[in-house]
């Protein structure tokens, strides 16, 4: 009967386990879903960028974030670094998709961001997202050169 109930209680709790690489790639997701979200609502509604709010280093890695801001404050920038374009609106806002992250090893993903004036999905920004000390930061963000035209084989 011990023998039973034990087994019942090993296996309820290797149920209620959540799959640590699954739980993680959503947790990186979100984390810029969550960054676009609010650097993109906080451009709508102050005319200065967000850049120079501090709020950013909750999301961007210092030294990134302080090279941005030195950038900004030495050139008139004409696009955004975050967002790779000049043009935005709340089009763009209700139109944000980010895709699935892909880790290259430990401490870095990338993760493909949409923002496109049509509602599909076309990335053309890829955000790099450092984990150090159990923190996550934005540490580069590319444009991605066009869409991938290889042959499905790959």
């Amino acid at each position: 009967m011990k023998k039973r109930l034990l087994i019942g209680l090993f296996f309820c709790i290797g149920l209620l386990q959540p799959c640590p690489n699954l739980a993680h790639a959503q947790d990186v997701e979100s984390f810029v879903q969550d960054f676009y979200k609010w650097y993109m609502k906080q451009s709508l509604v102050t005319d200065d960028r967000p850049v120079f709010d501090d709020v950013i280093f909750k999301y961007v890695c210092k030294c990134t974030a302080k090279r941005v801001r030195l950038d900004h404050k030495r050139v008139v920038a004409d696009s955004d670094y975050y967002l790779r374009g000049q043009d935005f609106g709340k089009e763009l806002l209700d139109n944000l998709m980010v895709g699935k992250s892909i880790d290259v090893d430990d401490s870095l993903s990338l993760v493909p961001v949409s923002v496109s004036v049509r509602n599909e999905y076309a990335p053309y920004i890829v955000v790099y997202v450092e984990k150090t000390k159990g923190r996550m930061c934005i540490s580069k963000v590319e444009d991605s050169h066009g869409p991938n035209f290889r042959a499905p084989v790959y």
